[in-house]
């Protein structure tokens, strides 16, 4: 499967919001692609191929990293954790689902749309408060060429799609 060609059939036009707050005239509906098999399983697969050392977990936040998050995990056999987007206000209260990473545990973070990088920063952050290691986050689309602080791989720039 040509993967750079599939994705762009999922460009959206239009003044469209992005979760980063910011406004984009271009879009890439991620979401909508992963609803079919073949191209999540081809992107997490790829995405997974960019991984220098296997990792004990796969760690996600959001509905596009998780779900390539959940790919990678059943596909390569590798702890999935869930990073919440804030505490649960009943229940155990956890930030962190799945898979609990232990002091020492190398981790990566995924997802689908690198725009700030705030997804990833604020998932590392929780990783790290139960003495976890990420060695990098690993990402679909970069739009943006930002640094934040740990290396971030992708399979394509925004403007490799247009």
């Amino acid at each position: 499967m040509n993967l750079k060609q599939e994705l762009k059939k999922f460009r959206r036009e239009g003044n469209l919001n992005l979760s980063s707050g910011g406004n984009s005239q271009i879009y890439f509906d991620l979401k909508e692609a992963f609803g079919n098999p073949e191209i999540l399983n081809c992107a997490a697969n790829n995405l997974y191929g960019l991984v220098d050392k296997k990792p004990d977990f796969v760690a996600a936040r959001g509905l596009g990293g998780i779900t390539l998050a959940t790919a990678i995990s059943l596909n390569h056999k590798i702890n999935l954790t869930i990073v919440r987007d804030k505490h649960k206000e009943h229940g155990t209260r956890k930030i962190i689902e799945g898979y609990i990473p232990k002091k020492g545990d190398l981790g990566i973070i995924v997802d689908d749309v690198f725009t700030t990088g705030q997804s990833i920063i604020e998932s590392v952050h929780e990783v790290w408060r139960v003495g976890a290691n990420i060695c990098g986050g690993y990402v679909v689309i970069k739009r943006n060429p930002l640094e934040i602080g740990i290396p971030v791989k992708y399979l394509f720039t925004l403007d490799e799609l247009l």
